[in-house]
Formats: C-alpha cells, structure tokens, sequence
C-alpha cells in the first residue's frame, strides 16, 4: 500500500482545477434549466435483443480469448490528489451507489485495488505512470491485461477519464470448492484443471478483477459534477469498459463528456452491471450470454408497452 501511494505521489500533480477538484460543490439552487430545443424523434426498429447484443459489444472488453471480468472480493477505492473534502466525498458515493446496486464494496479503510487519481495533465501522469512501473500495467502473466493498443490509448488519449483493468482468469473445483488461478504465475508450476464429468464441457473457469487504475483529467471534466462523474467511475471500476466503445444512441453515463446533460446511471447502466454481476460465479460471463441477461434484465424492469 505504502508503495503504491508513494508512486502516485510521485507521478500526480496538485495543481488547481475545477472547483469540484478542488472542493465539495454545493448543489445549485432556485436555477432555471437551460432552454432547449426538440430534435427529431428516431424510430429505432431493432428488437432489444439486438439493441443489447449491439451495446454489449461496444462497450464490453475483456482481454483477449477471456471473459468479462468480475469482482469476486469487495472493491476497495484508493481517491488520492484530490481535496481532502471531495476525496472523501467521492469515495463515499462510490460505496454508497455499490451497495445500492448490490455491487461488492469494501469498507472505507480497507486496502485500494481501485487507484481514482486526480491529475491536471493525465497524459503525462500515464506515460511517467507506465515508464516507472510497467509492470503494473502489463504483468509478466498471461491473459491479465490489455492488448498494447490498449495501452497507448491510456498514455495517448485526451479523454477525461482514463482507466486499465488488471484481471486473472480462476479456476472453480466443483469437487472441492477451491479455487486457484488457471494461469501459470511466475515462479509457480502450472496449474492442475480437473474435470469431473462429460458432461462438464469445459472447466469452470471464470475471471476475477484484481486491480483497476483510472486517471481523472480534472482540466478535462468541464461543468460535471461529482455524482455524475462517481457514477461515470462505478461503471469503469466494475466492469471492463472499452474507451472507444460507440454508445451513440443509448442512454448510458458512459455519455457523460459528450452530453453533461446524463444525470447518472441509467436502466441499461443499471441493468449491465447488475446482470454481470448475478450471473454464476463459477463461470466465465461471456459476451453473448452477457447481451441474454441484459435483455431480460431490462424487459423485468421495464415491460414493453402493448399497441
């Protein structure tokens, strides 16, 4: 821990941003919503199926040949170079909306696998972040993180917020109820997968987060306030979300620096993570069966209205 908060002292900037960077904003008051005016009204004719198997794949990336990752432990939030004050709030949004969506939470002083850090030049705290400690971002495992490209995005991109998901694909023993990776790590021999039956077709491997780091640009968040931007960072910190996914059409947080006018999470934001997350935990959650559960995820919590 005293490592890992060390290595972002070094690398982070204090420097001054926007107030909400700075300092808890207090929630406007007796202000008039902006004028606005009404586009045109688009018929989408895709059936929902095909509308979540199209929002699964844009937003979903698990590494490659892998699953959607998962936590299987609570997800314990480290918000450092902020003000003490917006810190402190930002992490207690994120546990108190975790709890709401019955997403694993750790409790405020437990040890951070989520790194939230504020930086005035994010780009340049990625490139010296990735310089320093490489293996960090790619560990000498295989299957536990992005492909290259993926990487230069996190050390080349303008957006304001940036992240990179550290997983590892585990092995459920039906037989003894253990678990252990189903990957060799260094300095261990490979692991031992059994099968039990033939009608177990593959073993039960599924696949654990273990560590996600996201950067928040705050030169970059513009008029976002704070619990838009927690919920924007609950999506990111749950679940492994591609940066350049095209969420064009969809009602998602993920559209938050495109429209600031997204007030948080919405039903299909709501409807993903919560299908993620209840699907069997014995198994790898797949991309396909990702966009089943989603779909009647959404048909329970909103019925399709009858002509």
């Amino acid at each position: 821990m005293v490592r890992w908060l060390g290595l972002i002292a070094a690398l982070t900037v204090s420097a001054a941003g926007p107030a909400w960077a700075q300092a808890v904003p207090a929630p406007a008051e007796g202000q008039d919503p902006p004028e606005s005016t009404l586009e045109d009204v688009v018929v989408d004719g895709r059936t929902l199926q095909e509308r979540a198997e199209t929002f699964v794949e844009e937003i979903a990336e698990p590494v490659r040949q892998r699953g959607l990752a998962r936590w299987a432990h609570p997800a314990c939030f480290g918000v450092v170079n902020f003000d003490g004050d917006a810190a402190r709030a930002i992490a207690d949004r994120l546990v108190s909306r975790a709890d709401e969506l019955g997403l694993p939470a750790g409790e405020l002083d437990c040890e951070p696998n989520v790194f939230i850090i504020g930086a005035v030049d994010a780009p340049g705290v990625a490139r010296a972040w990735v310089a320093r400690n490489p293996g960090a971002f790619e560990p000498r495992v295989s299957g536990t993180a992005g492909r290259p490209s993926a990487l230069r995005t996190f050390t080349s991109s303008d957006a304001a917020v940036r992240w990179w998901h550290i997983s590892i694909p585990m092995h459920f023993d039906i037989f003894t109820q253990g678990i252990q990776p189903a990957v060799r790590l260094p300095g261990q021999s490979a692991p031992h997968l059994r099968v039990y039956a033939r009608s177990q077709h593959q073993s039960r491997i599924r696949d654990d987060l273990l560590k996600v780091m996201v950067l928040v640009d705050v030169d970059r968040v513009g008029s976002v306030t704070i619990d838009q931007l927690c919920d924007y960072l609950l999506m990111v910190a749950y679940a492994q979300i591609d940066p350049e996914g095209d969420t064009t059409g969809y009602e998602t947080i993920l559209n938050l620096f495109e429209d600031p006018s997204t007030s948080g999470l919405t039903l299909w934001d709501r409807a993903y993570l919560t299908s993620l997350y209840e699907y069997d935990p014995t198994r790898r959650a797949r991309e396909a069966d990702q966009a089943d559960r989603l779909t009647e995820e959404i048909s329970r919590a909103e019925p399709p209205s009858s002509d």
